[in-house]
């Protein structure tokens, strides 16, 4: 992502960077150009920050342009002559809040800014030379900017010196600022990749479904030495079709055993050279837990059948059935499940008896909280029950929210995403690595209506 950003922006720069407070004052401000106008700094502070018009996330004040974004009560703008690329400004300042937060442990504000002049200066002045970004991840500046109790350093030996600066050249230059050479040993090596998805749907009431996807996401957790090559391939169509066309068959791969990826993003250190090629995601591991990338895919198995039928019977009651199935496999188990079935607002008593589960009213939600523990493949249960309504002077039309779901499913892919291959290899150790991959599908908007 550092290359990214300064490549991007090398036909253009960042004239300086203003922090401004909740009651519209300037609490810090480093400017990197000489162009800057503060007649039009003033304007922005006046019209934006003291009128509090976050409406628009950029303005244009006498020829010069600000994007500011917030964070609590702060205002962090970046101001500039050119024309730039506001996307990769945006991705500038929010990883200078990322850097700001490992600093003061997620405590950033105007009294930490106020007590820290002299550390907020050095950061400046190493996230960003003469308007062009350079170095803004966190791990690699707490090398050299120290803070706290990392400032009180003991004397080092001139060879010691010599070694630590030599490393810090390496990371800062190098070609895997994410991992320095020579830093990482370790008796067992191990690597865990986790896929999470998070499965959003909206289901009619004739168990339609009018709109499913899921967002996911592949974390990775790594305990390795050296300097290792990780290769993984996912079940992608493209990838998968390639390799057919490339062996002379003719056959094409079907939806069921190939997924279309999109939105893709990649940690910095994924090879994408490699990736446009033939698909393959090729990499040297961040150390430790990192998220390698995230995606979306438009075509998801929905894990639950949910039937409802829902009958206002006169003006002081409804009738309820509910019905939930898993259509999962028989071995996969679904955890911690909560169905919310929406009621009035006037409801003055519910009872409602389930097959399976907990169930408990609450009127702060207006819901009646269904709770299963676990569920397993194949498996359905009912709620039903009246609930009773209180006598209201003027009848209103009951606006019949949709039924939400939350849920966990281990081991369960919606998206039918498979790790076809992990593959690890240290060319100078040649170590035999143990390899864990995980699945795991939660709901995100899951709605039924009623």
């Amino acid at each position: 992502k550092l290359e990214l950003v300064t490549n991007s922006l090398c036909n253009s720069m960042i004239s300086g960077l203003l922090i401004f407070n909740s009651a519209a004052e300037l609490v810090i401000s480093r400017f990197y150009k000489s162009d800057y106008n503060r007649t039009a700094a003033e304007a922005f502070r006046v019209k934006v920050v003291a009128a509090k018009n976050f409406n628009s996330p950029c303005l244009l004040l006498d020829r010069t342009s600000f994007l500011f974004i917030r964070k609590g009560d702060l205002v962090i703008a970046a101001l500039t002559k050119k024309n730039v690329n506001a996307n990769l400004v945006y991705h500038f300042l929010y990883q200078l809040t990322d850097v700001f937060d490992a600093y003061f442990d997620n405590v950033f504000d105007e009294e930490k800014i106020r007590s820290n002049f002299v550390l907020m200066y050095e950061l400046f002045d190493e996230v960003m030379d003469h308007g062009y970004p350079q170095i803004v991840d966190a791990a690699l500046l707490q090398q050299f900017v120290h803070h706290g109790e990392a400032s009180k350093k003991t004397k080092l030996s001139a060879l010691e010196e010599s070694r630590t600066q030599k490393q810090i050249l390496e990371g800062v230059t190098g070609a895997t600022p994410w991992r320095q050479p020579g830093q990482y040993q370790y008796a067992k090596n191990e690597v865990y990749l986790d896929v999470i998805e998070q499965v959003n749907a909206v289901i009619n009431q004739q168990n339609k479904v009018l709109s499913s996807y899921c967002r996911g996401k592949i974390c990775m957790k790594s305990s390795l030495s050296g300097m290792p090559i990780c290769r993984f391939g996912l079940n992608d169509k493209v990838a998968m079709q390639k390799r057919r066309d490339a062996r002379g068959s003719k056959k094409k791969v079907s939806s069921k055993s190939g997924i279309d990826l999109q939105d893709v993003s990649f940690h910095q250190c994924v090879r994408l050279n490699r990736y446009d090629q033939d698909k393959t995601i090729m990499f040297i591991p961040a150390d430790g837990e990192f998220e390698l990338m995230t995606y979306r895919i438009n075509q998801t198995n929905l894990p639950f059948d949910v039937s409802s039928m829902v009958s206002e019977r006169g003006r002081n009651r409804v009738e309820y059935h509910v019905k939930v199935k898993a259509r999962f496999e028989q071995y996969i188990v679904a955890q911690d499940i909560v169905i919310n079935v929406p009621v009035p607002k006037h409801t003055a008593k519910v009872d409602v008896k389930s097959t399976g589960g907990k169930t408990q009213y609450e009127p702060s939600k207006s819901c009646i909280a269904w709770t299963i523990p676990k569920l397993l493949g194949g498996q359905s249960l009912i709620l039903k029950g009246d609930v009773a309504l209180m006598h209201l002077i003027e009848d209103k039309q009951w606006s019949r929210p949709p039924i939400s779901m939350q849920f966990t499913i281990p081991m369960w892919p919606s998206s039918g995403i498979k790790v076809r291959f992990l593959n690890v290899q240290e060319p100078k150790m040649n170590y035999k690595s143990i390899k864990w991959v995980r699945y795991l599908t939660t709901a995100g908007d899951y709605q039924v209506r009623i």
